[in-house]
């Protein structure tokens, strides 16, 4: 499995390393050279991950092509590349509906759209997945838990409650702060709250 990576932010990052650690056999991994610290350093930590020069390069030597650019770029960056038929590409890219990626994109055949989130890194997480195929979800599984999503209406609304994560970060910090207030030790705050929403997602999946 030859997987590249146009972007290399914080949730390419996450994803790169969640794979490195999955024990997936006969994989290996090429990045962009943007963001040039990140690529770099996971270039050096994973024997299996490779830097490139170009973004082209990531593409030429990679059957799965993953898209981590921000919105405003996308279509700046897709449009400097050439796709073959045979690439299966996979968008984390927000607002860049299907149809418009399969346009810029083109002549790839297999188009999906995916939202990993940071989480991934540990293999705890749940990944939405529009119009995927076996290999990609098999890719996914390997990480995360793959949700199979019917129409982008669904995504976007799933993707839109990300933006609840750094009010929910707030939240659990405001009870770590409200329990040391009274005489509490921090880290045994921090983990009774963590432990406690961990047990309490659980049960809300039964």
């Amino acid at each position: 499995m030859k997987l590249g990576f146009i972007g290399t932010g914080k949730i390419s990052a996450a994803v790169v390393e969640g794979l490195s650690h999955s024990g997936m056999e006969g994989m290996s991994i090429r990045l962009s050279p943007r963001n040039e610290q990140t690529s770099r350093t996971l270039a050096q930590t994973y024997a299996k991950v490779e830097r490139c020069p170009t973004n082209q390069e990531v593409l030429d030597q990679s059957d799965i092509v993953c898209l981590a650019v921000r919105p405003d770029a996308a279509r700046e960056v897709l449009e400097e590349l050439v796709f073959r038929e045979d690439h299966t590409v996979v968008s984390f890219v927000p607002f860049l509906l299907k149809a418009d990626l399969a346009q810029a994109v083109a002549p790839a055949r297999q188009v999906c759209r995916a939202i990993p989130l940071p989480t991934v890194a540990h293999h705890q997480c749940p990944i939405p997945i529009l119009n995927a195929n076996d290999i990609v979800t098999t890719l996914f599984g390997a990480i995360g838990q793959p949700l199979p999503v019917e129409d982008e209406h669904q995504l976007h609304i799933l993707w839109t409650l990300t933006g609840l994560i750094s009010p929910f970060y707030d939240l659990l910090r405001q009870w770590s702060g409200w329990s040391m207030e009274r005489g509490v030790d921090q880290d045994l705050a921090n983990a009774f709250i963590a432990d406690m929403v961990q047990a309490l997602s659980f049960c809300a999946r039964q």
